[in-house]
């Protein structure tokens, strides 16, 4: 069986089907985009981990914010939203993963 990413997540005042959402967004990413890039942190090192961290919250206004962290193999990259508030839930995660790619693409 090959090893798989921990996840955990926390969210703040997002309606239950709207956690659903980003709960899938999440997995779709660890699927597809990201398996490539996993592959090669486990063969590289056997004893690698890799744990995804994140939290999403929802303002009064109805708009998003998001926090990840990514632990890989020791290391750790952090990706935030900052002061921005994201009109679509779907794109907090998106940007997320898209920035950890990036990330280990240099």
């Amino acid at each position: 069986m090959a090893k798989k990413p921990v996840v955990s997540y926390q969210f703040i005042d997002v309606p239950t089907n709207m956690q659903e959402i980003v709960k899938d967004i999440v997995q779709k990413n660890l699927e597809g985009k990201m398996d490539s890039y996993f592959k090669k942190i486990y063969t590289n090192k056997d004893t690698a981990e890799i744990r995804i961290d994140y939290v999403i919250a929802k303002n009064k206004q109805g708009k998003w914010k998001g926090d990840f962290k990514f632990s890989y193999d020791g290391k750790v990259f952090t990706w935030s939203t900052g002061e921005w508030w994201f009109k679509i839930i779907e794109d907090v995660p998106n940007h997320g993963f898209e920035h950890f790619k990036m990330h280990l693409w240099k």
